[in-house]
């Protein structure tokens, strides 16, 4: 059949490979323990708050191995993948991975919106956050996608991983010895750029630490238009990629 390999058929085999994805079970097992405790320990808004900055990561450890592992496996080099299909599978495991972790998100968001309901302190802030998250999963799918193509073995989501270290050492040494420290901290706290350097800074933060949309302080528009603009450009050089991909049989 001509649209075969079909969306469900792709979701079964994402699925069944986050099923034998250790890493993935380990890491929600972790966060859930972790929002529990601190709902129990501190209170449910900070349990809240660290729910929409964190569970975006979970779209980026699903993204693991999504490309460069299974093309060179020579599992691709099947009867299933006539007339190219593997392409459209390919392209398609972004949307199995996205719809497998946002039913997983809902799952975790839901005892925070019943609480905020039955607290009286719902806002329809607190959907946007959730929402903002799922975008931001989005981002790192397209991005780790993207990393995909050059880099096995998990290496793509410990690029992303390494650079948010990276920028957080930065920060701390930032703010410890430079004279501008106060205005940099501002900045990162506020999102008012007062200058073309800052609105940059801001912008680089951004692509490097999405999970800051989350808040209400990164609620303008601009930067939200920067994370689907981001978004799109990934997912396009994923497309591009994959147009000039030949499996290489022997």
């Amino acid at each position: 059949m001509s649209s075969f390999p079909s969306l469900s058929f792709n979701l079964y085999l994402v699925w069944k490979k986050i099923l034998r994805t250790r890493v993935f079970f380990f890491f929600g097992i972790t966060f859930v323990l972790f929002l529990g405790f601190l709902w129990w320990l501190a209170d449910f808004n900070q349990a809240r708050r660290f729910f929409f900055f964190l569970f975006p990561y979970i779209f980026l450890l699903m993204s693991q191995d999504i490309f460069k592992d299974e093309i060179e496996s020579g599992s691709l080099e099947n009867v299933l993948f006539l007339s190219f299909n593997f392409r459209r599978y390919l392209f398609e495991k972004n949307f199995s991975l996205f719809l497998i972790g946002s039913s997983f998100s809902a799952i975790l968001f839901f005892p925070f919106l019943l609480g905020s309901i039955l607290k009286d302190i719902f806002t329809p802030l607190i959907l946007s956050s959730f929402f903002m998250g799922l975008m931001v999963g989005l981002y790192y799918l397209s991005l780790a996608g993207w990393l995909g193509f050059r880099l096995r073995s998990g290496a793509n989501i410990l690029a992303i991983i390494l650079g948010q270290v990276f920028l957080f050492l930065v920060l701390m040494v930032s703010l410890t010895s430079s004279s501008s420290a106060r205005d940099l901290l501002d900045l990162i706290f506020s999102a008012q750029p007062k200058n073309n350097q800052q609105a940059i800074f801001l912008y680089i933060f951004i692509a490097l630490w999405p999970n800051v949309l989350t808040t209400q302080a990164y609620s303008a528009l601009n930067l939200r238009l920067e994370i689907i603009l981001l978004i799109t450009l990934f997912f396009g050089f994923q497309s591009w990629h994959l147009r000039r991909l030949e499996l290489k049989r022997e």
